[in-house]
């Protein structure tokens, strides 16, 4: 079967709206640079307290704090763009709150 026969089949999709990995990729940045400024900060707080704590472990909550950042930026973009394609109605639902803050 071609692919865009069955592409054209599934109606849960909008086909106006592609999903971008360009745009996921810039959220992961986003939320890696954000979980990088997280860490830093609490690092030095770490540093700055007298409690010992071996430098090997606090590079390792580094690097955990700047995945889980950019875990999070790629999971909130994704399943925005996800949200967007669909066309089931559930995702539609009128919410006047939306968008104000």
């Amino acid at each position: 079967m071609d692919p865009k026969q069955s592409q054209n089949l599934n109606p849960e999709v909008n086909q106006r709206k592609p999903f971008s990995g360009m745009r996921v990729l810039v959220a992961i940045t986003i939320g890696s640079v954000l979980g990088a400024a997280v860490a830093f900060f609490i690092t030095v707080l770490i540093k700055n307290s007298p409690a010992e704590i071996p430098d090997q472990r606090t590079r390792l909550f580094v690097i955990m704090v700047i995945a889980s950042g950019g875990l999070a930026g790629f999971s909130i973009e994704s399943m925005r763009q996800l949200q967007e394609e669909t066309t089931d109605e559930a995702y539609r639902r009128y919410n006047p709150h939306r968008g104000r803050r």
